[in-house]
């Protein structure tokens, strides 16, 4: 599968200066996310996803000639794969409850809180992950056990920051888990659990001791949303917290 560099990001929203901010504080959040389209109403957001190949869309419910939910039920239809968060006050809250009713994947809440966008943006990172995945493993059958094996640790090594199921990767490869690791183990030495965790804690050191970021986003860049295991996972590996491992860094 072709590695994917960012997440391709629609924003639609009719006031200018809201919508310039939101693209300043998406495009500064992460590198796996660029908004790389803009639109002021949904008719427009559907002629730029005519042209562009976008992943996840982030609208305002209020917006004249196409409202927001209006929008998403139109992506639904035709763009099943796309991601749609809806962007609200307080006072259309009642219309983001229905919007999530009818598979709106999220919404956020105006002003937009960064950390929460920064959750709800990696959600959906999560998902879109699966997609890819999903919908590539299908040309496995034609591939022998070492081309197999080989698929698996590129794709483990690019997208070990995302939640990866092992279980629907043997299911769709047409294995048993148990059998999947033990052609993997053949090949690699390790099992795929393993060597995600592994490729996960070599990346965690790296961050730790090269940045200042805290441990609980040092956990979500290696693909542990919860602080809690993370750091649990990390001191099984390495034998010791997240932060002691950073202060003897910092010691030596």
């Amino acid at each position: 599968m072709k590695k994917r560099n960012y997440y391709s990001v629609l924003l639609v929203e009719d006031e200018m200066f809201l919508r310039q901010s939101l693209v300043r504080s998406i495009n500064e959040l992460d590198d796996i996310f660029k908004v790389t389209a803009q639109a002021s109403n949904g008719e427009e957001a559907l002629q730029c996803m005519k042209k562009e190949d976008i992943q996840i869309v982030i609208t305002d419910i209020q917006m004249p000639i196409m409202n927001g939910l209006q929008l998403a039920e139109r992506i639904k239809r035709q763009y099943p794969d796309t991601i749609t968060i809806i962007l609200t006050g307080y006072a259309e809250f009642n219309f983001a409850q229905e919007a999530i009713r009818q598979d709106v994947f999220e919404y956020l809440l105006k002003p937009v809180d960064s950390e929460e966008l920064h959750k709800i943006l990696t959600k959906a990172a999560n998902k879109l992950g699966q997609v890819d995945l999903t919908s590539d493993v299908d040309s496995f059958g034609n591939y022998d056990s070492k081309e197999q094996v080989d698929y698996m640790v590129n794709y483990i090594q690019e997208h070990y920051m995302e939640a990866i199921d092992m279980g629907m990767m043997a299911e769709q490869m047409g294995f048993t888990s148990a059998y999947l690791s033990k052609i993997f183990k053949r090949y690699t030495g390790t099992t795929p659990v393993k060597m995600l965790t592994n490729i996960r804690m070599h990346n965690a050191k790296k961050l730790l001791n090269t940045t200042n970021l805290s441990i609980q986003e040092i956990g979500k860049n290696v693909g542990y949303p919860d602080q809690f295991h993370f750091s649990k996972t990390f001191r099984n590996v390495v034998g010791m917290n997240p932060s002691a491992f950073r202060e003897r860094g910092s010691e030596e």
